[in-house]
């Protein structure tokens, strides 16, 4: 089962970040990177996500929860479309 649809995460963005890192907390979610497909993180998957990739948000488990470290906390998240 997936989150309700959000359409402000599912366009293409990137974010103004020097570093981003994301750790999959519970359950599961699918991002589509830019140059590298669609991948599908589950419990315990860590990903460093490039600073500036074009990524979509594809969706998540109801029961979702993410660790993010990412630097500067305070930062602009860029709409590409």
């Amino acid at each position: 089962m997936t989150a309700p649809f959000a359409p402000e995460l599912s366009q293409q963005n990137h974010h103004d970040v020097q570093f981003q890192l994301v750790y999959v907390l519970k359950g599961w979610f699918k991002n589509e990177f830019e140059g590298h497909g669609v991948h599908l993180m589950k419990e315990g998957s860590s990903w460093i996500q490039p600073p500036g990739i074009r990524h979509t948000v594809l969706g998540w488990s109801d029961d979702c929860e993410l660790l993010e470290i990412i630097f500067p906390a305070e930062h602009n998240t860029v709409n590409d479309i």
